[in-house]
C-alpha cells in the first residue's frame, strides 16, 4: 500500500507523515517512508539539483522523474513485495501541480510523461493538506526556492491541489486546526483503509 501527503509548503506534510509512522508502529504495522525528490542514494545526490535556482520547468520534471524512477525500482517495488505501507512525502499530485500547472507543461502532459517513462504509480490514499498560504507562511521560514515564492504562486497551488483532488484515493484534509484534531483523523482514515485492504 501506497499513502501520499500533498499540499503547499507549510501545510504539515512532514509531521503528518512522522505521526501516521509512530500510529502504524503502535499497531505493529511495517512501514517505510521517504520525500520527493530524494530517498535512494542516487536520489537524494538529484534532489540538491531540483532545488537549484535558475533550471526551466521541464529540467525540474526530468529531474524529479529520475529520482522517482530509481525509487520505484529500489525501494518502492521491494517495500510493496515485503507487505509494507509505504509513506511519501509528495509524489505525483505535486508533480501534476509544481510542473503541469504552476509549471505551465500542462496536465496531460505531464501525466502522459510520467506514464510513458513509467513513474506513474497511483497511491492507494492521497492526503491532501489545506490551508490558506498567508496562515501556512507563518508556520516557515522560507529558504528553498519554492517557498521564495510570491503569494500569488503560492495561491495558484493551493488551488491546483484542490482542482485535481477528484480520484477515490483523495482526500482533502482541513489543516487549518489543531495538529492532533488534524492528525486523530489522519490516522483514522488510514487505519480504516488499511483494514479494508487486507480483508
Amino acid at each position: 500500500m501506497i499513502i501520499s501527503f500533498e499540499g503547499g509548503e507549510g501545510v504539515g506534510k512532514s509531521s503528518h507523515c512522522a505521526r501516521l509512522c509512530s500510529a502504524l508502529d503502535n499497531k505493529k504495522l511495517p512501514w517505510l517512508t521517504f520525500r520527493e525528490p530524494g530517498g535512494s542514494f542516487l536520489s537524494e545526490k538529484i534532489r540538491p539539483l531540483f532545488m537549484s535556482e535558475g533550471i526551466d520547468t521541464m529540467t525540474e520534471l526530468l529531474l524529479v522523474l529520475a529520482s522517482r524512477r530509481q525509487n520505484i525500482f529500489e525501494i518502492i517495488n521491494p517495500a510493496l513485495d515485503k507487505g509494507k505501507i509505504i509513506i511519501i512525502d509528495r509524489f505525483i499530485d505535486s508533480t501534476l501541480v509544481y510542473q503541469g500547472i504552476a509549471g505551465n507543461l500542462g496536465l496531460s502532459e505531464v501525466k502522459n510523461i510520467m506514464k510513458s517513462c513509467g513513474t506513474w504509480i497511483e497511491p492507494d490514499i492521497t492526503f491532501i493538506l489545506d490551508i490558506e498560504p498567508a496562515k501556512a507562511f507563518k508556520r516557515f521560514i522560507p529558504g528553498d526556492k519554492f517557498e521564495n515564492r510570491d503569494d500569488g504562486y503560492h495561491r495558484k497551488i493551493r488551488q491546483a491541489f484542490l482542482d485535481i483532488a477528484t480520484d477515490k484515493r483523495h482526500r482533502i484534509i482541513n489543516a487549518d486546526r489543531d495538529r492532533n484534531e488534524v492528525s486523530r483523523e489522519i490516522i483514522s482514515i488510514a487505519e480504516k483503509i488499511i483494514t479494508e485492504n487486507s480483508m
